[in-house]
């Protein structure tokens, strides 16, 4: 257990909205306890690394804002002197007032926002919310400068729905000040894309291309995180049979009933797993309760569970519509999350990519490769999406 880097806490099961395309279908109200969280935090705490991270995740986990200010408190009490200790969490800012957003940037936490973009795209994730978040992001970058700049990014979930305001959704959150933007495709299945929806994502990421590149040419930054890359040999070298880093060992997440697994995407207290192939495999990837005392054996033992689901390597196996990946040129680079698989209506091949995913990352990455490379240029590491 000493091999942690990351924990991630599922607070709550409950959410103060309902996104259409959210994967967490099964929202309740059920809470993490104190013990719990506590247990969860000193997990962490006794890895062996001397940088460690605490996200906090739901649900909505600023719903449980006084356990997040307790767990912080606790934390930084408890933590070793040698170790550095990093807080982080996903929330979709309904609820980032001034104290909250005090609280935060008091303590540096890397902040996830996620917002789609202008009101013809964020409706169809919480209609009407579009005027709140955007006064959140004026307040937050006047009150908290350094903190925004540093610490806030916007996830954005692109879908057949609003791709057509994608690049003005980006150009926007520019004009926002936002300085990380993450952009991925829906993992649940997307009943508006179409044939016409692959033109015009080319389209709209051309769009954010060019804006990308403009900045950076003016400012040195690279504000979206698609284009931030360090070395121009990316489609060169060996080649990851992993499709995630799940069965590293290195993160986990605790759900609010303490059970732990390997990942947010496998946590049951605010999903149902919609298709026999996820259920048949995400079943033997339980590793138990926060407290069992045979946890440190079922990890030991889960990178060999992952293997057998086959849903998380095989990567050069995987394929698409489009053709096998073994003969794509952005296999190296390529992101498709294991669980999106699963979520294929009627699917029962865990080779078996969505084809909007495939065709997002072929059109995506294909930009990737044309953007300057910024090796020597601060703060250009991809973050971890986590929505």
């Amino acid at each position: 257990m000493d091999g942690l880097r990351c924990v991630t806490v599922i607070l709550t099961a409950a959410c103060n909205l309902r996104c259409t395309y959210c994967y967490q279908d099964r929202k309740q109200p059920r809470r993490m306890d104190w013990e719990t969280l506590r247990a969860a935090v000193d997990l962490l705490l006794g890895s062996r690394w001397d940088d460690l991270t605490l996200w906090f995740g739901g649900g909505e986990p600023l719903l449980e804002l006084p356990h997040i200010r307790r767990a912080v408190e606790y934390a930084e009490a408890a933590r070793p002197g040698d170790k550095r200790l990093l807080f982080g969490l996903s929330t979709n800012g309904l609820l980032l007032d001034d104290r909250c957003a005090g609280f935060l940037a008091a303590h540096r936490f890397s902040t996830q926002i996620s917002f789609d973009g202008l009101p013809a795209a964020q409706d169809g994730r919480a209609p009407g919310s579009f005027p709140a978040l955007d006064a959140r992001l004026r307040r937050l970058r006047r009150r908290h400068p350094r903190w925004f700049a540093k610490e806030v990014e916007v996830a954005m979930t692109v879908t057949g729905a609003n791709l057509s305001v994608l690049g003005d959704s980006v150009d926007y959150f520019l004009e926002r000040g936002v300085r990380t933007v993450n952009i991925a495709p829906r993992v649940t299945p997307d009943p508006d894309w179409t044939e016409r929806s692959y033109v015009e994502l080319r389209r709209q990421l051309g769009r954010v291309f060019e804006a990308s590149l403009r900045f950076y040419e003016r400012t040195g930054g690279v504000p979206v995180v698609l284009f931030r890359k360090t070395s121009e040999a990316e489609e060169s070298g060996p080649v990851s049979d992993w499709l995630c880093g799940i069965a590293g060992g290195q993160s986990l997440a605790v759900d609010v009933d303490g059970a732990v697994t390997g990942c947010v995407m496998l946590a049951e207290s605010y999903q149902t797993f919609p298709t026999r192939l996820l259920r048949r495999r995400v079943g033997a990837l339980r590793l138990g309760h926060l407290r069992d005392p045979n946890l440190p054996a079922r990890l030991a033992a889960f990178p060999a569970a992952v293997k057998a689901a086959n849903l998380f390597d095989g990567r050069l196996q995987k394929h698409s519509r489009f053709g096998r990946c073994r003969r794509c040129r952005y296999r190296r680079t390529c992101s498709v999350c294991p669980i999106s698989i699963g979520r294929v209506p009627g699917n029962t091949d865990p080779d078996r990519v969505p084809d909007v995913v495939c065709g997002f990352n072929r059109i995506a990455l294909g930009y990737r490769s044309r953007f300057p490379c910024q090796a020597g240029v601060p703060d250009v590491e991809a973050r971890s999406v986590r929505h």
